[in-house]
């Protein structure tokens, strides 16, 4: 199954009516992905019959909430790095009700090699930045998840920009005709962009797998872009210092 906007715009049509019941009456955490976001997510991977969703980042639960609701006949594994974080009690109190969610706790770039399984889809939403993207590789680079989504990628935003100059099958939930129609589901939480380059919303991004692709040498590519922005932010903030 290729993944692409234009297959996900195409299903969204069918699956509108159900994820509008499924978020009917909940609540919206402000720590969590946006619905728009989480039914672009679902819109994409919905074909694919994941037998596991393995989720980095939980915070107060709405994104595992929105997993869990969406996939209900999938295994959602969650992985939030901070044990002690005072989100903790409230994700496990509107989680724990779900047999299909397993709440872990530790470093998913240590964690998701070990549990990633052929056919799984990845959601990303912490760690962040570069280190979200070598994750993301990394896992592409087993050859076993259908796709691995990435939040925190708006426009203008160096990783934005590396993913789209090298993943060419890469594609976003700031769309234009996908934020059009669909942003709505936000009831109003986030402005729509007021100038062409601006993102909606943070912005989930979709790195579908693509059969005999190199991901380690994309990898390697980003591991020495990492590097560069590291020095050259190093460097600025020693000319503001003086």
């Amino acid at each position: 199954m290729t993944l692409s906007i234009e297959r996900t715009l195409e299903d969204t049509l069918k699956l509108l009516p159900d994820f509008k019941q499924l978020i009917e009456g909940l609540p919206y955490e402000h720590k969590g992905i946006p619905n728009s976001e989480m039914f672009f997510l679902y819109a994409t991977a919905k074909g694919l019959n994941p037998p596991q969703i393995l989720e980095s980042g939980r915070a107060r639960g709405q994104s595992t909430h929105l997993l869990a609701l969406s996939f209900p006949d999938t295994a959602i594994v969650s992985v939030e790095y901070d044990a002690s974080s005072p989100d903790v009690p409230i994700a496990t109190a509107r989680l724990t009700p779900f047999k299909n969610v397993d709440l872990q706790f530790g470093d998913s770039t240590r964690l998701f090699p070990d549990l990633i399984q052929d056919g799984d889809v990845v959601l990303i939403d912490g760690p962040k930045g570069f280190r979200g993207l070598r994750l993301a590789l990394g896992l592409l680079a087993t050859g076993k998840p259908a796709a691995v989504f990435v939040h925190d990628c708006p426009k203008g935003t160096e990783e934005r920009r590396f993913l789209d100059k090298y993943l060419s099958d890469v594609f976003h939930s700031d769309h234009p005709q996908f934020v059009r129609e669909y942003a709505t589901l936000d009831r109003g939480e986030f402005p729509m962009p007021s100038e062409p380059g601006q993102s909606y919303g943070p912005t989930l991004s979709c790195l579908p797998r693509v059969d005999g692709f190199n991901y380690r040498a994309v990898l390697r590519r980003l591991i020495f872009v990492g590097l560069a922005n590291r020095l050259r932010n190093s460097f600025r903030k020693l000319l503001r210092a003086d």
